[in-house]
């Protein structure tokens, strides 16, 4: 049966977080240049309206199964496309809703496959075992990190690592200035008080350092909690910005260059920050933030005493060599699953 779509995209967009958005857009752009024009892919979205607006993409209601079955049957894939789709580290809805998709696809006709996916932590047996059934029952995986290539290939599952997507989407690098006048931060909502300490910790290296001290948002639940923390006199940032897809890069072009550093929690803010060039040190809330700073050889702080000092990567080198890279490694990974699927539909026939 000939479908209309190639690839219906599956992963935490529309939700307003700016890390997620970028996923998409470079997933996006991988595909054009693999030969998939954008009116042949799909996507699921809690605001399928405002999706397809701001992308020009076909979207289906993801909380809808039945919108969501009638556009897995119209494509020949459903790609679980980056991030950490699979931890269940605040909830195991996580898990089953993404295992529930592959479940479906496979009822459709879609054949899953997986890119740069950042798999765990997992603090419950339901949700590793949805993780190891959903991954399981993909053609094709791709991870972003050893610990993840590591974790699958203890479940008997064979993953390749490549770059974060994201890496791909890179301008030209700016340099940071020699004498940079303020200090980045972004803190995001977590348990505990890891977010507070953090910030706190932030504004103190901010102040013996003689810097200002700007706080940088990637999505609207970040904004709210710097706003609140500013407020109860946790720090004292001059400003508050948020990165969104429609202004992200004129923000980050008006604030790195004035840079001498960044403290982070979010992924994609550090990724942003490596990528043009911003010294950083990441509050290490999650494991995926953890393996980032080891592969990056880039100072980790896990809540205790103070804040190392931002330090460049020592691996500028590789920067620029993972867009290549990722490109190279999701046009091969493509290639073999569209292999698959006209396998399929052969044996079918």
């Amino acid at each position: 049966m000939s479908r209309r779509f190639r690839a219906v995209l599956c992963g935490y967009y529309g939700f307003g977080n700016l890390g997620d958005e970028l996923l998409a857009a470079a997933l996006v752009s991988a595909f054009d240049k693999s030969g998939v024009p954008v009116d042949e892919l799909a996507i699921l979205s809690p605001d399928p309206e405002k999706t397809f607006r701001e992308t020009g993409i076909r979207a289906a209601d993801r909380w809808n199964p039945a919108e969501v079955f009638s556009l897995l049957r119209q494509s020949e894939t459903l790609l679980l496309g980056g991030g950490g789709l699979f931890q269940d580290t605040t909830s195991v809805r996580s898990c089953a809703y993404y295992w529930g998709a592959v479940r479906l696809a496979k009822v459709a006709g879609a054949v899953p496959w997986c890119c740069a996916q950042s798999v765990g932590p997992f603090r419950s047996a339901a949700g590793s075992l949805l993780a190891k059934n959903a991954l399981g029952r993909c053609v094709s995986r791709t991870v972003r990190d050893e610990r993840s290539r590591d974790l699958l290939a203890s479940w008997g599952l064979e993953a390749e690592v490549v770059p974060d997507p994201v890496f791909a989407l890179q301008g030209e690098e700016r340099k940071t200035a020699s004498h940079g006048k303020r200090l980045l931060v972004n803190v995001r909502p977590w348990k505990g008080d890891l977010p507070d300490r953090t910030a706190a910790a932030a504004s103190r290296l901010a102040a013996e350092a003689g810097l200002a001290l700007t706080a940088v948002a990637l999505a609207r639940e970040d904004l709210w909690l710097m706003e609140e923390q500013a407020a109860r006199g946790i720090f004292t940032p001059e400003e508050i910005v948020l990165f969104e897809p429609g202004n992200w890069r004129e923000r980050a072009a008006d604030l790195f260059g004035d840079s001498a550093g960044a403290v982070s929690m979010r992924y994609h803010f550090a990724l942003l920050c490596l990528i043009s060039g911003i010294p950083l040190s990441l509050s290490a809330y999650d494991p995926k933030v953890e393996s980032f700073g080891e592969e990056w050889g880039l100072p980790c702080w896990y809540g205790e005493r103070d804040i190392p000092f931002p330090a460049a990567s020592a691996e500028r080198g590789r920067v620029r060599l993972n867009a290549g890279r990722f490109l190279e490694e999701f046009c091969r990974t493509w290639n073999e699953v569209r292999s698959y699927v006209h396998r399929k539909r052969r044996s079918l026939s």
